[in-house]
């Protein structure tokens, strides 16, 4: 369309053309933390968003990060769905994994059996935990996938060796820890506050996932604002919450017949060169070129001194202010900073020398009993780290002995003795899991380098989520976090069986049923 036509088009036409591509991008933003990209909610959420600036961005693939939830058949069966979804969305072909190097495929398989037969028997080992969900796609579909493994073969034989010798103890250091535990719990309504007690149990809820986030940070905030805590140092929890507030308060279908008629004002006062900086900023947003805050922002800019936006069109100011909140939240900032907050509340309100030690204590217990589980979050292993010589449990016994002493509890407190002896391999484990991230990226990168894959799917636990996207950053990688939806707990001997290589073979059993 030339220049010489514009200004015959009347608005309304405008607006039609404006409203056509924006209808392709539609209100996909109802997480304050999805930027640009989309994924159907029954399979799972968008966790982070980061979209590189680098100079060679457009060189390089969007990489849709999965937090895999090792063995957990409800996650890795939503997983497969996700990269269906991403299949057939986004033409996705290459999945890069943990746990493997090279190229890891499983689709030979599907010439063994028919593919009922694959359905079941991989249906089968998904719940078992012998395959997962991009394992699973890959054996039952006729898509074109390629599973790539990005391990270094030595650190991974390294870790798997280290998690060996954890095994042979893990057992009894769990329960000499549970045993631990007991005093605890048997000590905690003599020592700890009602305060106390409630920030345990809202801590627990929200960690079991049966308190939602945007509650568990609601209730920090309260707790701080009760005991004079300044809250100016968590910019990212105090965003998420305005986030989540306005996201309550909008009514999306109203922001987008708003918006649509706002566009329409607009466009009776725009000129030629306006109208057509309009429709190019619209048509940007459209190819995601441009992320929503910007595109919003142009449009309230460009009305602000036509028209009263707040007054005449309060759901869509609300929408403008709610996406350019939303992007001042980093997910793996905000996590940081609620556990730092949860911190000093709990150091706050523990007024006593007792009360601070035996909070101490209680949160080392429950540390080392995720590293002994092999579930430590990033955060867990940055407090193991800084607080590495107050994790031995001997240390403590004196002053649990002491308490129970002095509350007639008849409770005769015992070391974990087990997890000491053991501890620096517990500290090794963790180690050379971040080691191996380094080799993650290093190796996706090699495999990806030259490609023209636009985007592409890198799947590792949880565990290396933090590692992982720092590393993207630096690379110049746009990047999505995704976690699969997960409503039941995975069980961990489950995970540990897979570790230790039980059980039979999966080619064995589409064989036998190709020779039937």
């Amino acid at each position: 369309m030339n220049n010489g036509r514009i200004k015959y088009l009347k608005p309304s036409f405008i607006t039609a053309i404006i409203t056509c591509c924006l209808l392709v991008y539609g209100f996909a933003l109802a997480n304050p933390l999805i930027k640009s990209f989309n994924i159907p909610s029954q399979y799972g959420t968008i966790k982070e968003s980061f979209n590189s600036s680098g100079v060679k961005q457009d060189l390089k693939p969007l990489i849709i990060h999965i937090q895999d939830a090792h063995c957990n058949y409800e996650a890795q069966k939503n997983m497969a769905g996700l990269l269906d979804h991403l299949v057939k969305e986004y033409n996705l072909k290459l999945i890069m994994v943990e746990g493997g190097s090279g190229d890891v495929t499983l689709s030979p398989l599907r010439g063994y059996a028919d593919r009922q037969s694959r359905v079941e028997v991989a249906d089968r080992y998904l719940k078992e935990g012998r395959i997962s969900g991009e394992e699973y796609l890959d054996i039952i579909s006729d898509y074109p996938l390629q599973l790539y493994g990005i391990e270094d073969q030595e650190l991974y034989n390294a870790h798997i060796a280290s998690f060996q010798q954890i095994d042979l103890f893990r057992e009894i250091g769990a329960k000499e820890l549970h045993g631990l535990s007991m005093v605890i719990e048997g000590l905690k309504p003599f020592i700890y506050s009602e305060d106390l007690r409630q920030l345990e149990e809202k801590k627990a809820e929200y960690e079991n996932q049966a308190l939602p986030l945007v509650e568990y940070c609601r209730y920090l905030g309260y707790m701080a604002s009760k005991e004079a805590v300044n809250l100016d140092g968590y910019p990212h929890l105090s965003a998420f919450c305005d986030v989540a507030r306005l996201e309550g308060e909008i009514n999306f279908e109203q922001v987008e017949f708003q918006r649509d008629a706002f566009i329409k004002e607009l466009a009776r006062f725009l000129s030629e060169k306006e109208i057509q900086n309009l429709i190019t900023m619209t048509q940007a947003l459209k190819a995601k070129m441009i992320v929503p805050e910007r595109y919003y922002s142009f449009l309230r800019d460009a009305g602000e001194a036509k028209i009263n936006l707040e007054n005449q069109y309060p759901q869509l100011y609300s929408y403008i202010q709610y996406i350019n909140t939303s992007k001042d939240v980093d997910a793996s900032v905000l996590l940081k900073e609620i556990s730092t907050l949860e911190g000093q509340v709990e150091d706050v309100l523990s007024s006593t020398p007792d009360q601070k030690r035996f909070s101490e204590i209680t949160k080392s217990i429950q540390i080392l009993s995720r590293a002994l589980n092999l579930e430590l979050t990033p955060e867990d292993y940055e407090y193991f780290q800084v607080h590495k010589n107050q994790l031995n449990t001997s240390s403590w016994i004196a002053f649990l002995t002491e308490n129970c002493n002095k509350y007639n509890l008849n409770i005769q407190p015992s070391s974990a003795k087990v997890v000491d002896e053991n501890f620096q391999q517990l500290e090794e484990f963790y180690k050379i899991g971040k080691k191996r991230e380094e080799a993650f990226i290093k190796n996706m990168g090699n495999k990806i380098n030259g490609s023209d894959e636009k985007l592409a799917v890198l799947i590792t636990g949880g565990f290396h989520t933090t590692g992982i996207a720092r590393m993207l950053k630096e690379s110049g990688y746009s990047y999505e976090i995704v976690t699969p939806v997960i409503t039941e707990k995975s069980d961990p001997g489950v995970y540990f069986s897979v570790l230790r290589n039980e059980g039979s073979r999966m080619f064995d059993e589409l064989a036998a049923d190709d020779s039937e």
